[in-house]
């Protein structure tokens, strides 16, 4: 998901005509779907720190 805003973003801002006065469209469109797909990254890093911190940690398993 995080990579494919990424690569739609870029995608966006190469494609956009600087000669037409419809670029900061396309600046606004590539922005939005940066931060969306670093919210997401955030997002599930969070969420794999909070389930690692739950899990036990696994030699503790085998010893008991």
């Amino acid at each position: 998901m995080c990579l494919v805003c990424i690569a739609f973003a870029s995608w966006v801002l190469k494609t956009a005509n600087p000669q037409v006065g419809d670029t900061w469209k396309a600046v606004l469109l590539a922005n939005v779907s940066a931060l969306s797909a670093i919210r997401y990254l955030r997002k599930y890093i969070r969420a794999e720190a909070v389930t690692s911190e739950m899990k036990p940690p696994q030699n503790m398993l085998a010893n008991s």
